[in-house]
């Protein structure tokens, strides 16, 4: 399991642009909020500890909801 995690992190990481990007997060079925996670994460390039603080999370929540947005994610990609 854990190295399904990363191949879908590289996955995601690995998208080749901002529209593909986006496009995929919209066709998604994920929370306003795990998309906004996401986004932080991959194009703003931020921390889980950055997200968790800006949005008011428990860092380890923030990681909680990235990893379950993640396995959403790698049935569309």
């Amino acid at each position: 399991m854990a190295s399904d995690y990363i191949k879908i992190k590289h996955r995601v990481k690995n998208i080749p642009d901002i529209r593909s990007f986006n496009g995929l997060l919209e066709a998604s079925t994920l929370s306003d909020l795990d998309k906004e996670i996401i986004r932080m994460h991959y194009l703003q390039e931020r921390s889980f500890s950055y997200i968790a603080d800006v949005l008011g999370y428990n860092q380890k929540t923030i990681e909680a909801r990235h990893k379950k947005a993640l396995i959403k994610l790698s049935k569309l990609i």
